[in-house]
């Protein structure tokens, strides 16, 4: 296979910037096939990129065999039939953005359906699992440096410069839980090797007044029994005031690992009389660029060395299958039960 032909579904924030990955970054690929249901992001892709088939009909990318790929990068609420549309008609490589699905129902109906189409590979897009430091520290916890680990502490922080666009994107985003910290999460257990066993939360509205009408909160802490016995907490806020904020510590009977302690933008350092500074990153894409791209790259490699991703269909279901946990955790402030 000399490229690998890719299509997208979607090409929002995240589907324009995989969409160009695709387009200048990865010389093994080829984007041959784009979806949207917003005309200008297909005739401004379109005439950037030149793909060959441009539709506002998802199946039709489904159902093109001229593609060895499909790139899922719709609105959440969409993933679930989409990818079960996809394993119904056959389609032996698919990457999906996160979640998989918004309830338990849908993460068993992608299951059986893509349990039921032997072969295929499923991707999803928790991206964090290809970030370099994050990689080095998953190393150095298996190989002991840490000892037993007891904590696995998440920070992850939205920029409060987004506030306008959380307030409307809301309403179908399943929550700030759904929305923000299943990438917590499925780092979380991946660090520490173990599945999640109990879910305790806190959380309310402490800034956005406009999410109490669709239900929804900006703020919340998350406690997590992992079945080894880790204790995991995971905090997240919608309203940072000085950019975007990701943080990890895995802390160990033998010592502590730490990723991301103060989120720079760069490695510039401002120095004057009011003191010293740095400046901070301002959305997730810029922290994470570097790993969009390797996941995208490791997704056409699967397909040509016809191997199963890294991040595969088991990840995307117990995230989501946590994340509807802890959701119910916060809103009701009760233990629940994974699983049960």
């Amino acid at each position: 296979m000399d490229k690998v032909r890719l299509g997208i579904i979607g090409l929002g924030r995240l589907g324009r910037k995989h969409a160009e990955n695709i387009s200048y970054k990865i010389p093994n690929a080829k984007l041959t096939a784009v979806c949207s249901i917003v005309q200008q992001e297909l005739d401004s892709v379109s005439a950037e990129m030149n793909p060959k088939h441009v539709t506002k009909n998802y199946r039709e990318i489904l159902e093109d065999k001229d593609l060895d790929g499909i790139v899922i990068a719709s609105s959440s609420q969409q993933h679930a039939s989409m990818i079960c549309d996809a394993a119904r008609l056959g389609r032996k490589n698919v990457y999906t953005e996160k979640p998989i699905g918004m309830t338990l129902q849908e993460i068993r109906e992608i299951k059986t359906a893509v349990e039921a189409h032997s072969g295929m590979k499923l991707q999803v897009g928790y991206n964090r699992r290809f970030d370099t430091s994050l990689r080095r520290a998953k190393q150095q916890i298996d190989e002991g440096f840490i000892g037993k680990p007891i904590q696995v502490r998440m920070i992850n922080r939205d920029p409060a410069s987004m506030a306008e666009f959380i307030i409307k994107f809301s309403p179908t985003s399943g929550g700030l839980v759904m929305d923000m910290l299943t990438h917590d999460y499925d780092c979380a257990r991946w660090l520490v090797g173990s599945e999640a066993k109990s879910v305790y939360g806190l959380g309310g509205v402490f800034v956005y007044e406009g999410l109490k009408a669709v239900g929804d909160i900006d703020n919340c802490s998350v406690l997590t029994q992992f079945e080894n016995g880790v204790i995991g907490q995971i905090e997240t806020s919608r309203n940072c005031s000085y950019g975007y904020h990701v943080e990890t510590e895995v802390y160990g009977s033998n010592g502590c690992i730490r990723v991301g302690t103060t989120p720079v933008k760069d490695r510039v350092t401002y120095m004057n009389a009011d003191g010293v500074t740095v400046k901070c990153v301002d959305w997730f894409y810029e922290y994470w660029e570097p790993t969009f791209l390797a996941e995208m790259q490791d997704f056409c490699n699967c397909i040509i060395e016809d191997r199963q991703p890294f991040v595969g269909l088991e990840d995307g279901f117990r995230a989501v299958e946590w994340a509807c946990a802890a959701t119910d955790a916060v809103k009701n402030r009760k233990v629940i039960q994974i699983g049960t």
